[in-house]
């Protein structure tokens, strides 16, 4: 048997409790990271919003992102990646390739390359090409006198 205190507290959790809705459109946002005092090496950074009540829109409409990243593109995130996000406890999952890594050798096209493999589940190609293509744009913008050299051979091999 219920006391009144009981009644009462299931009544005030049912009134406040947030919403349990799936999120309708969550952003993924790409660009090359902002080099500041964190930040210290170039990198292409993907940041997927999390925030499940709803994102927190800044006046330049890129719910904060602009802090770690210049976007250059944003896509809506499909259903098997939202569902990720219901799971996580953060406001955004970052990911980032860094140009000066090993498997990299500082090599844009390198980056662009590793990112579209990346997203080919959830991505389709036409999409996929549009983000390189204004990856590279904004790189090349802010990099004019950059050149790719491509990846360096590490290993021989004989056949």
């Amino acid at each position: 048997m219920k006391t009144q205190l009981q009644n009462t507290l299931e009544i005030l959790e049912a009134k406040h409790r947030r919403k349990e809705k799936s999120p309708e459109a969550l952003p993924v946002y790409y660009g090359w990271a902002k080099l500041n005092k964190v930040v210290k090496r170039e990198a292409l950074m993907v940041i997927f919003l999390n925030d499940r009540p709803g994102p927190r829109i800044g006046k330049d409409g890129y719910d904060g992102v602009t802090k770690w990243i210049v976007p250059v593109y944003k896509r809506i995130q499909t259903a098997e990646e939202m569902a990720d996000a219901k799971e996580c406890n953060r406001m955004y999952s970052a990911y980032s390739l860094f140009m000066d890594d090993r498997q990299f050798h500082g090599s844009m096209q390198a980056i662009l390359d590793a990112n579209s493999e990346s997203d080919r589940n959830h991505v389709s190609e036409d999409e996929r090409l549009k983000i390189a293509e204004e990856l590279r744009k904004a790189y090349m913008d802010s990099h004019p006198h950059y050149k790719d050299h491509g990846i360096i051979q590490t290993s021989i091999h004989f056949e």
